[in-house]
């Protein structure tokens, strides 16, 4: 088995177990609007991270099916740094897995406040306040590394960093309006994506 057929192999595991957990978690903690307080509505941020979807799912679903049509956005990367993009995106797993046991049934599929909600400071939000985009970051943009495709890279980063800002700027302004004080002090103490280095 070649190298390259290799990362194309871990390229689709990568998503389908990525589509996996998300389903999971989606039925698992899935509620009807009767529980909703507020919600966002579709944004232009939204609407244009899923535009940029379309173009990186045929990219990579041609990247992996048939590759030389994908040749003129390779790249020439060694082998180790391709591993490492796949070390980078079982971080991103790991993280994401360890936010949501943390957030319980405090998670919600979309930016939205439900009428139960709890500031949730243990696991990784006892450090930062958005562990789980932080992990979609990392997941989506090891598909740079290893597919050693600039587009497909450039796609899913692209898509993935707009709805994450979107979905930041929401949900701190959401979170500020409920929990008031508290989460004055909880921003002070923690970091966006990454651990504040001082307090």
């Amino acid at each position: 088995m070649g190298t390259d057929l290799i990362f194309r192999i871990i390229l689709g595991l990568l998503f389908i177990v990525f589509v996996a957990h998300r389903g999971y978690y989606n039925r698992k903690f899935s509620r009807g609007d009767g529980n909703t307080l507020k919600e966002r509505e579709d944004s232009l941020a939204l609407k244009l991270a899923n535009l940029l979807s379309i173009p990186a799912l045929l990219a990579t679903a041609i990247y992996i099916i048939y590759p030389p049509w994908m040749a003129w956005s390779s790249i020439p990367l060694p082998t180790w740094l391709r591993w490492g993009g796949v070390l980078v995106a079982m971080v991103g797993f790991a993280l994401l897995q360890w936010a949501h046991q943390a957030l319980g049934e405090n998670w919600s599929d979309t930016p939205r406040l439900l009428q139960e909600q709890a500031l949730v400071a243990s696991g990784p939000y006892r450090w930062v306040r958005h562990p789980i985009y932080t992990a979609f970051l990392l997941i989506m943009s090891s598909t740079l590394f290893i597919s050693a495709n600039w587009f497909i890279g450039a796609l899913w980063t692209g898509m993935t960093t707009i709805e994450v800002m979107s979905r930041m700027q929401y949900e701190e302004a959401l979170l500020s309006e409920h929990f008031g004080d508290q989460y004055v002090k909880y921003i002070k103490r923690t970091g966006r994506l990454l651990p504040r280095m001082h307090q």
